[in-house]
């Protein structure tokens, strides 16, 4: 094949050039499909956004970078080494020279370095194929769903992808100076480069050690294996230097940001993520064998035998790296991150490797197909075979490309409805010197413009320690002097005070706003919180003797919970123990003053109890009080006759506000 390259590149010039033209057709068709994407979310959405809050953390450093010159997530303050890309968040600084839209920065970042990605695709694949098929195969990668997700998701996955397949290229190609930037800043686009380089330190051994002097032409063989030349690392000596100085000034970058030789954000995830998953290594597998990448993985497997055979043989070997970098990648993650969340997005840049190793696979079949041949039609059967796989499996992929269009749309959704509604809210009504706890940093510190305290220590590293611990973490949130908290309930929820502010409770993963009251603000153990929603679907489905055995537990666990007491309360009224129920409404409302369901359940057990005066009086009382509380009115009207007056009275001020608030009627 490289003796077929050579002469398409030298004899024959003339015929290069629809190879460029064809890559160029593709890299426009893959740029002209991003932006397909981007504009079916915004016609969806009615605005553009990103399907996860990460982001922000990226432009939130840009933006400070680029205003006060300062590494730091609030103005020129918190200065920390909280971006897991540092060079990422340098380009989203210069961008900002340009423009103040950090959507339309994103996009086109993300978009470019993904086209960057396929030209570096082209190049590795042209390496070994002909110039024409390596012009087509960057399809695969440019119309792979995950990928125009990665590139419109405000991420430096792409730019990551596009530096490691550069690598892999100058290294296959041994352009030392290349490498050695290439390379460099691969260690400064995120910390899983050291895998790479293991990957090539792997292959350079084998090359080096096993790998025969000469190779022989087989008589009758489809592709000619041209002779090779024992390598050396003496090419590598330049680029090895400068590799070695971009290295030493990333360690001490994060050195002096923060006192340790890799981003906050690593430490970070794996004490909040980390722990072991023995289903890991399914979910891999269903991320890579899903859909459209079920043939892809066939032919990618069919690479790798050939890759073994070859290698039996000692020949040179062009997938040995792409196989050692994607088996490195599983197994880092699996080590110490083993979950796959967010589209798999931190396992993604081991599909460009797959599609690698797929290429061989389909040379490898093309070629045995063309065994059919004679001599004279197998150099047009193995053109025009590869070229039909190629654009067939091309297809499909632009098929699941374009059905993931809706998925895509609906995160961002997601993402828009929760962290940047809240991040508006919190700049709108909370004073300039409000400092916000939260956990999700990136778009409540983008746009609320209020100092946070990031609760799970990505720009706050003092506060890694502390996570699993609530006592450490409620000190953390003293030592901050924070005000307000943002929190979604079911990763920290607050019970014995109402929220400020919360999203639509119709949908999961409610985030709610809290003033931070240090003598009442509790933060519910994840255990408790677990074991509440469990009982709290016992006590829906009508089993209450479970959901009381359960809540009970749970009040040893937490005592100080409301909410725990709340719903022990209900239990105990399901099963008649009235003077029990009332008890543990007292106890609620101790903990929560304020607690209207309570409030409302207290004025039930008195009716219950023949006390109907004293109840209708406590239940009109709390709608006078809280005139857009819908609950108390169901409870009012219940009390009255179906069909009188005031039943239906209440009933449509019930009705009103339900609607008012967007929830549906029972």
């Amino acid at each position: 094949m490289m003796a077929q390259l050579d002469r398409l590149t030298f004899s024959l010039p003339a015929v290069v050039l629809p190879a460029v033209v064809l890559l160029a057709v593709v890299l426009c068709a893959g740029g002209i499909f991003a932006c397909v994407f981007s504009v079916y979310a915004f016609n969806v959405n009615h605005q553009f956004g990103f399907p996860l809050d990460d982001p922000w953390i990226h432009l939130q450093f840009a933006k400070n970078l680029h205003d006060y010159g300062s590494f730091s997530y609030y103005k020129d303050e918190i200065v920390t080494a909280g971006s897991t890309s540092p060079l990422y968040t340098l380009l989203l600084a210069l961008g900002f020279f340009v423009t103040s839209n950090e959507m339309l920065l994103s996009y086109i970042l993300g978009t470019a370095f993904l086209l960057g990605a396929a030209s570096y695709f082209f190049k590795i694949i042209s390496l070994s194929s002909d110039a024409r098929i390596a012009a087509l195969s960057p399809l695969l990668l440019l119309l792979e769903p995950r990928m125009q997700w990665a590139a419109l998701s405000g991420m430096e996955t792409t730019l990551f992808i596009c530096l490691l397949l550069a690598s892999l290229y100058y290294y296959q190609a041994k352009k030392s100076l290349s490498f050695g930037i290439a390379s460099g800043l691969l260690i400064w686009s995120r910390p899983e480069a050291v895998i790479l380089f293991i990957a090539i330190a792997i292959d350079t051994a084998y090359h080096i050690l096993w790998m025969r002097t000469q190779t022989s032409k087989k008589k009758n063989s489809v592709v000619e294996k041209p002779s090779v030349e024992k390598p050396s690392l003496s090419w590598l000596k330049r680029g090895g230097v400068i590799l070695a100085g971009f290295a030493i000034a990333y360690v001490v970058f994060h050195l002096v940001l923060s006192g340790s030789v890799l981003p906050n954000t690593f430490s970070a995830k794996l004490k909040y993520y980390g722990g072991a998953n023995s289903g890991f290594p399914l979910e891999v597998f269903s991320f890579l064998t899903e859909g459209h990448m079920l043939p892809i993985v066939i032919l990618a497997l069919l690479g790798v035998g050939a890759l073994a055979v070859s290698m039996a043989r000692r020949l040179p070997q062009i997938v040995l790296v792409p196989l050692l970098f994607s088996v490195g990648m599983f197994l880092a993650y699996w080590w110490k991150l083993p979950y796959l969340y967010q589209q798999g997005r931190y396992m993604m840049p081991v599909i460009p490797f797959i599609l690698l190793l797929a290429t061989a696979g389909i040379e490898w079949v093309v070629a045995m197909g063309a065994q059919a041949f004679k001599k004279s039609a197998r150099e047009n059967f193995l053109m025009y075979g590869s070229a039909f796989l190629t654009l067939i499996l091309s297809v499909q992929f632009g098929i699941g490309s374009w059905n993931m269009m809706p998925a895509y749309a609906e995160m961002c959704k997601y993402i828009s409805d929760r962290q940047v509604r809240t991040a508006r809210w919190l700049k709108e009504h909370t004073p300039e010197n409000a400092i916000v706890g939260t956990h999700d940093i990136g778009a409540i510190g983008f746009y609320s413009n209020r100092k946070l305290a990031d609760m799970v220590g990505l720009v706050s590293p003092e506060a890694i320690e502390g996570i699993g611990s609530l006592e450490k973490l409620n000190q953390f949130l003293l030592n901050k002097q924070v005000t307000h908290l943002a929190l979604v309930r079911d990763w920290f929820e607050v019970v014995n005070q109402n929220p400020l502010f919360t999203t639509d409770v119709r949908y999961p993963e409610i985030m709610e706003v809290f003033e931070f009251k240090p003598e009442r603000t509790h933060l519910t153990p994840q255990n408790v919180t677990a074991a509440v929603g469990t009982a709290a679907q016992y006590l829906q489905q009508g089993q209450f003797d479970i959901a009381e055995r359960i809540l009970r537990q749970a009040v040893v666990l937490d005592p100080k919970n409301s909410r725990v007491h709340h719903l022990l309360a209900i239990a105990c009224m399901a099963a008649n123990r009235l003077d029990e129920a009332a008890g543990g409404f007292a106890e609620t409302l101790k903990l929560h003053p304020d607690f209207l369901e309570s409030q409302v359940g207290l004025a039930q057990v008195a009716i219950r109890q023949g006390k109907r005066e004293e109840g209708t009086a406590m239940l009109e009382t709390i709608a006078q009080n809280n005139p857009n509380y819908p609950t108390v009115f169901r409870a009012l009207a219940d009390l009255y006759a179906p069909g009188s007056d005031k039943a239906k009275a209440y009933m449509q001020k019930f009705e009103e506000r339900m609607k008012a608030r967007g929830l549906d009627l029972p």
